[in-house]
């Protein structure tokens, strides 16, 4: 191991020790019987969710490398750098004027606004990579269209699953947009915040240390795509 790995691995270590042994050390790790419900309820929402981005950004990624296409580019990811409380403000026009505030709906479409940009950006990035000649090729050999994007997406199949990891790991984190048009039924960003403001921050500790560890199975799997695209 050479210095710049065992500067790069005593950083996370420090990293991962700071965010969680203070916590584990002074608070009893409580898990209130809402935890396990809002924790379905988030990953069911994610996983719609997930499977609307992937829809939209396989859909629009190769259209958004040229010409007038590049214009979807900063309107798909202008919600990347906004407050997400705003994103919320802004989705609760059509919400409340719909009725389908705190439904599942409302939290499906919240999050699909919220992780697009993410998804949208990894799939782009990994078609463009493949280059212009990679789709003059398909092009000569008579594929376009739908045939021509299936193609691609093969060819980018790891970029794909990828996409679909931060996606629904963006999504099922969110809370900033939720707190404005969806409270309910109750995810699991919402339940930290309305359980940390009622009974205080020994009644949630438990439950963030939980999103942790799926943070890192999240974190794991994506070193094992990495390592598996640079074998490849």
């Amino acid at each position: 191991m050479d210095r710049l790995q065992l500067y790069a691995l005593s950083v996370a270590l420090f990293y991962f020790g700071f965010l969680t042994i203070p916590a584990i050390i002074r608070y009893q790790l409580i898990l209130a019987e809402e935890y396990v419900q809002a924790l379905m309820n988030t990953a069911t929402a994610a996983t719609l969710s997930t499977l609307m981005v992937l829809s939209v950004a396989a859909l629009t990624a190769q259209g958004s490398l040229s010409g007038l296409g590049k214009v979807a580019v900063p309107l798909v990811t202008a919600t990347a750098s906004m407050p997400h409380t705003a994103v919320g403000v802004l989705l609760a026009p059509l919400v409340f004027g719909l009725g389908i505030s705190d439904t599942t709906v409302a939290i499906v479409l919240a999050m699909t606004v919220i992780s697009l940009p993410i998804g949208f950006t990894v799939i782009r990035g990994a078609i463009a990579s493949l280059g212009q000649g990679y789709f003059e090729f398909l092009r000569s050999m008579g594929l376009s269209g739908p045939r021509m994007t299936a193609m691609t997406l093969r060819s980018v199949r790891t970029a794909v699953i990828l996409a679909f990891l931060l996606s629904w790991f963006r999504a099922f984190s969110e809370v900033g947009a939720l707190l404005i048009v969806a409270r309910r039924p109750l995810t699991v960003g919402v339940y930290i915040y309305e359980f940390f403001l009622s009974r205080g921050t020994e009644y949630v500790v438990g439950g963030a240390l939980v999103l942790v560890l799926l943070s890192l199975m999240a974190g794991l799997s994506i070193a094992r795509l990495e390592r598996d695209a640079g074998g490849r």
